[in-house]
């Protein structure tokens, strides 16, 4: 009859082999009532003592058991698994094709944490990986599920002093610390910059929002002074020509009258010229520039588009519009499977 279990250590850490009670090491005993649950106490041939205990439908060799092995902590740690050389020293494995958890974790503790990872390596090791094998759009590498919709759903931090780097909290609100840089192209609802304000910068904060335009435009400016015969050229970046095209120009004469101030030159060789003003006087300028790069050649944004069929009744922002959350394009957008994941993540 089987009465125990032995622990040995392989390239996953742990494998669970039961045997006869012929075959009890040293300091192993077994006890349970409904399910057979071994205990160990003391020290043992195998290694570490360790101390499982019952917790209701617990059981090794059940088909139906709520765990197959219930560990409960008597020390800092409620299992410890060390395993010298080998790929990983626990490995939880599910061969559920409709979808189930290789390794679950559980706090029950108002502070607790339900899984952490603790890399030593000072020379690239990661505390956490996740990777997903799906081929397809459907495949989540990370789900962060912020049941009670508060919070962070998402933070990094640094160094010893646990500096804030970047969060993402349960209303979808970001923050970066640093610098941030984007591939792709950037869309937002509205823009701006935000500094503490010059006038009061322990009190007041000041924005002001982005210039923005149909086109994927630059815009170039400055003073110039005229010469004696009431012209002057104005330089350009050496970058201007190879980047820019469809030009446009203004001009401002400065302390006097310039109602003759036109362009002479059109922009050529990184310069243009300006004439018709007054003899030394000053001009304000200002021309803008089409990209025309290689990037923005390939990925021209568009100006209007209709909306996929998916979205169709969908929206950005719904509030504004007098709209339920549920008509958000985010709910338009959501996965199937995505969505059944974190069904089962919350219903764990």
């Amino acid at each position: 009859m089987k009465v125990c279990l032995v622990v040995v250590s392989f390239l996953s850490g742990l494998v669970c082999v039961a045997q006869t009670s012929a075959q009890v090491p040293a300091g192993v005993t077994g006890a349970g009532t409904k399910n057979f649950v071994p205990v160990w106490t003391g020290a043992s041939t195998l290694g570490n003592s360790l101390i499982y205990e019952t917790g209701g439908n617990v059981g090794v060799g059940t088909k139906t058991p709520k765990a197959a092995v219930d560990i409960v902590g008597k020390g800092t740690l409620g299992l410890q698994v060390t395993a010298p050389g080998a790929q990983a020293a626990i490995s939880g494995i599910s061969n559920d094709v409709n979808g189930s958890t290789g390794v679950y974790g559980q706090s029950n503790s108002t502070l607790g944490n339900a899984l952490f990872g603790h890399s030593l390596s000072t020379t690239g090791g990661a505390g956490l990986i996740a990777q997903t094998e799906n081929t397809d759009s459907t495949g989540t590498v990370g789900i962060f599920l912020a049941h009670g919709g508060g919070g962070l759903i998402l933070g990094g931090y640094s160094g010893i002093n646990n500096n804030l780097v970047f969060r993402v909290d349960a209303n979808g609100n970001g923050f970066y610390a640093g610098n941030l840089h984007v591939g792709g192209t950037l869309t937002k609802g509205a823009g701006s910059f935000k500094i503490d304000h010059p006038l009061d910068p322990a009190h007041k904060y000041l924005s002001h929002s982005f210039v923005e335009s149909p086109d994927m435009m630059n815009i170039y400016n400055g003073v110039v002074v005229l010469d004696a015969h009431g012209s002057a050229w104005v330089m350009l970046p050496d970058y201007f020509d190879a980047l820019n095209r469809d030009f446009r120009y203004q001009l401002t004469s400065i302390g006097v009258p310039g109602p003759n101030l036109y362009i002479a030159k059109e922009v050529s060789g990184n310069c243009f010229k300006i004439a018709g003003g007054k003899p030394h006087a000053r001009v304000s300028w200002q021309v803008t520039g089409v990209r025309q790069d290689a990037y923005a050649n390939a990925y021209r944004i568009p100006t209007e588009e209709e909306k996929p069929a998916t979205e169709q009744g969908y929206y950005l922002h719904p509030e504004v519009f007098g709209q339920p959350a549920s008509k958000s394009i985010q709910a338009a957008s959501q996965k199937a499977s995505t969505t059944g994941q974190m069904a089962k993540m919350s219903n764990q």
